[in-house]
């Protein structure tokens, strides 16, 4: 594929200026200096380069999102930036430069729109921008940054932050296996889940999930289908860095079932607690368990020479 940062290179179009364009239309050097660092900024967002982000910016910027989060100064800058790149490493970012107004001979005011690529390939949300550039020492720098508006495309926006789930998991006990599979549906706005229960080689249960945002309630609900007839719905909330989903449903005799699972992610590996489990009006004891990751099956040699091209 393409590189996203590729295109955004040539999506940046002719600028509109304030100022009276030469006879030949050719940017001034103030304004291919701005331009250029709109550049820079792409390049250094998608490197996940915080350091070279922050020298864009002059010392005492002031960048606003658009959910009214203020981050003022450089310091203050370059840590949100290394924040966001932690939390989303393979995240990638285009940029449209619209318009370019020099207000005065040290300042000059950008408009433009970005899109966001939150895994690299899926466009998820566009949004619009206002830059307030300052000349200081013969030297172009962002004053005041601001995100206007967001625009979400698809529901992998809101449901990208339960990524870790997709894959194969694992979690057993003296009696019984729980093996579960979490994937994405085609277009990402669904995260789609089986499970089934094990006793020895025997299956003794089965069902399915699937997770979706509800854009009514604003938050991450879940379906859950059990192959004796039984159903519930969840609801999930992220909280410290762990999942709270609280269930309710019906089991396939007709009992009213409860219960708060918490989820404490970690590297291939979940910590689970489930309580206030009721069934059917009766409390049930607390339960402890960690699901693991299933590493990936071995491939045979033919396939790996296959795959290889030999």
């Amino acid at each position: 594929m393409t590189s996203v940062r590729r295109l955004l290179l040539l999506s940046i179009p002719l600028l509109l200026f304030a100022v009276t364009p030469a006879a030949d239309d050719k940017p001034s050097a103030d304004e291919e200096a701005i331009q250029d660092a709109a550049v820079k900024f792409v390049d250094a967002f998608n490197a996940k380069d915080a350091a070279a982000i922050t020298a864009l910016f002059d010392p005492e910027a002031r960048l606003e999102e658009a959910d009214g989060t203020v981050i003022v100064g450089e310091e203050a800058i370059r840590a949100a930036f290394t924040a966001a790149f932690e939390a989303d490493a393979g995240a990638q970012i285009g940029l449209d430069m619209e318009s370019l107004r020099l207000i005065t001979p040290d300042v000059a005011v950008e408009e433009g729109a970005t899109e966001f690529y939150p895994d690299g390939e899926t466009l998820t949300a566009r949004g619009r921008y206002l830059v307030v550039h300052r000349k200081k020492d013969g030297k172009w720098r962002m004053l005041s940054a601001r995100s206007l508006e967001k625009e979400v495309l698809t529901n992998y926006e809101y449901l990208r932050d339960l990524d870790w789930l997709a894959g194969e998991w694992i979690d057993e006990d003296a009696d019984e296996t729980v093996e579960t599979t979490f994937r994405w549906d085609d277009d990402r706005n669904f995260l789609l889940s089986d499970f089934q229960v094990k006793r020895g080689s025997e299956i003794v249960a089965k069902g399915t999930q699937r997770l979706g945002w509800d854009p009514q309630a604003k938050q991450i609900r879940g379906w859950i289908f059990d192959s004796q007839g039984g159903f519930a719905t969840s609801k999930w909330l992220e909280m410290d860095g762990a999942w709270v989903v609280k269930t309710t449903g019906v089991s396939s005799d007709g009992a009213n079932t409860s219960e708060t699972r918490t989820l404490v992610p970690g590297v291939d590996r979940v910590g689970v607690r489930i309580s206030d489990r009721i069934v059917d009006g009766e409390q049930e004891a607390d339960i402890e368990f960690m699901m693991v990751r299933r590493p990936p099956k071995p491939v045979s040699k033919a396939l790996k020479d296959a795959t290889a091209g030999k």
